[in-house]
């Protein structure tokens, strides 16, 4: 008795340690990633303000703002799943850490935000891999890589916009002239009955595209088990996301095909994202979820009956 209760007592000190190990690494490696001045050239000349100013609605990256706190939450979440995963320091944790910390040194030396916020993830893992090992540090993988989704990629916005402005101004003007409506179209203008509305740039979709693939991939970690149904899911906002710009544009066609000109171009293009946009892109995911666990859900319901059944007979 009296051994096992030092093997309790043992534990809770090592469990104690590596808390505060962890809570100390933790500040040190905020303190140094987003506090501390590594970059002349950005605003506030530390990481934080660059996400802030780099992330912004011009260049379709608004949703990096909101990682930071996604990142916290999907943490939070990481702790409550870790909770009874057993706890082994290892060295390997060291290695990973090393990485990201020589990536941190080369964006400070060539003063490249965009290289610290990449080696990001190596420094998260590191730290808990070292500290608890590898069964507690992977339910914080995909939160470390989150982070990439806070990295603003250039040129991203010009070799995707034109494409999807295309895409998007031809799709509504087949559709329209498909089902009778009166319709010119020319360059990225659609001429509605004399009306004549610009596809500009902002309805492209681009914005939502961004927004719509960082969803899809927190949607396609927490509902899907193997590792290529996550992989078709997040594929799947690309598509979903074009089908929904695709609906947004053409109601606005069809209002100001039946005289609502002015309510078309002012109240419902500022609310159609939220209002006919995201469901029907969140839809789709939904959908898409439910066709790729169709079998497994069918295997459960019919277990279910079946249980259900004999419990009756019995």
């Amino acid at each position: 008795m009296t051994v096992s209760v030092m093997k309790v007592v043992d534990l809770q000190k090592v469990d104690s340690s590596t808390k505060v190990a962890a809570i100390f690494l933790g500040l040190v490696g905020v303190f140094v990633y987003f506090v501390y001045p590594s970059f002349p050239t950005a605003i506030g000349k530390n990481l934080t303000s660059w996400i802030w100013e780099a992330c912004n609605p011009k260049n379709g990256f608004l949703h990096g703002r909101f990682v930071p706190v996604a990142f916290l939450i999907m943490c939070w979440i990481g702790v409550k799943r870790a909770k009874n995963e057993e706890v082994r320091s290892s060295w390997v944790g060291v290695g990973l850490l090393l990485l990201g910390l020589l990536s941190y040194l080369v964006a400070v030396r060539t003063i490249q935000p965009r290289i610290a916020l990449a080696g990001l993830p190596l420094v998260i893992i590191g730290v808990v891999y070292f500290l608890a090992g590898w069964k507690v540090a992977r339910h914080f993988v995909f939160p470390a890589f989150f982070w990439w989704f806070a990295i603003p990629v250039p040129g991203l916005k010009d070799a995707l916009t034109g494409n999807l402005q295309v895409l998007v101004t031809k799709s509504c003007y087949h559709v329209g002239k498909f089902v009778g409506m009166d319709l010119v179209n020319h360059g990225s203008n659609i001429s509605v009955g004399g009306s004549d509305l610009s596809i500009a740039e902002g309805c492209s979709g681009i914005r939502s595209l961004m927004a719509l693939a960082m969803i899809a991939a927190v949607y396609a970690n927490y509902t899907q088990k193997t590792l290529w149904k996550k992989a078709v899911l997040f594929a799947c906002a690309l598509p979903l996301a074009i089908l929904g710009n695709f609906f947004r544009i053409f109601t606005i066609l069809v209002l100001t095909h039946f005289g609502f000109e002015e309510f078309a171009r002012q109240t419902y293009h500022d609310w159609a994202g939220l209002l006919l946009f995201f469901p029907i892109a969140l839809a789709g995911l939904f959908l898409c979820d439910y066709l790729l666990n169709w079998r497994t859900r069918r295997k459960k319901k019919v277990k279910r009956t079946r249980t259900r059944r004999s419990v009756v007979k019995t």
